[in-house]
């Protein structure tokens, strides 16, 4: 778990981490050959910028709810680009997956 607070007292089952590349270097471990899922905007957008985030899932609700962190917010920053790989909808909802459009991987080495 990424946090600038981590308890005193160890909690069973749970590693606390301080920054991105620690968080993202112990969750693949943790990992294996499996997904490492990121849940926050803040945290998504941290691995964004650090090159380190493959592939985004956005779930789009019809409701507007105000203040919060902005996912796709970049001023004064790169643009980024995305390709969709999945689009689905259930009645309240619409499920965008996309992948992280690099240059530096070739196509057989993404994900699909």
């Amino acid at each position: 778990m990424l946090t600038h607070d981590a308890p005193v007292d160890p909690v069973p089952g749970v590693t606390f981490v301080g920054d991105i590349d620690s968080g993202v270097a112990a969750a693949t471990a943790a990992a294996g050959d499996k997904y490492v899922n990121i849940l926050g905007a803040e945290v998504a957008r941290q691995c964004l910028d650090a090159g380190v985030l493959d592939e985004l899932f956005v779930c789009i609700a019809p409701v507007l709810l105000g203040d919060g962190v902005r996912l796709f917010d970049r001023a004064g920053g790169t643009n980024v680009k995305l390709e969709r790989i999945g689009l689905n909808h259930a009645p309240r909802a619409t499920n965008v997956w996309m992948r992280v459009a690099r240059a530096d991987l070739a196509p057989d080495a993404r994900r699909t």
